[in-house]
């Protein structure tokens, strides 16, 4: 089963640049660290990441996440959002590279997994 990605949690983009997840909903912690829900992933700017996203040339733009395509739960829910689990996944805005997606590299913990 995976886990719940929390804050502290990090996403990559097919380009290699990391983003960790600074804060998640307070209402479902893990070890004191809040769980990433659906919706907090997207939009995500890929290019002060680590190292920052520069996509593919000619234009070098980086990627921006979109809303997940898979890997959120159905069963763990806050506010009526599904919580992100470690086999999470979506696609990237990126000019450059229009097949750009983005994963779950580290959910921020080890203790509470969910079924998706």
């Amino acid at each position: 089963m995976p886990n719940v990605v929390v804050a502290g949690g990090v996403i990559q983009c097919s380009h290699g640049s990391r983003i960790q997840f600074s804060s998640g909903a307070s209402q479902l912690q893990v070890s004191g660290s809040g769980a990433i829900t659906s919706g907090m992933e997207a939009g995500l700017s890929f290019a002060s990441g680590t190292p920052p996203c520069t996509g593919k040339p000619p234009a070098h733009s980086p990627c921006t996440s979109s809303p997940a395509t898979a890997g959120v739960s159905t069963l763990l829910t806050v506010g009526g959002a599904g919580v992100l689990l470690s086999s999470a996944q979506g696609l990237c805005v990126n000019f450059s590279d229009p097949s750009a997606k983005w994963s779950i590299a580290s959910p921020g913990e080890t203790l509470l997994s969910v079924a998706s």
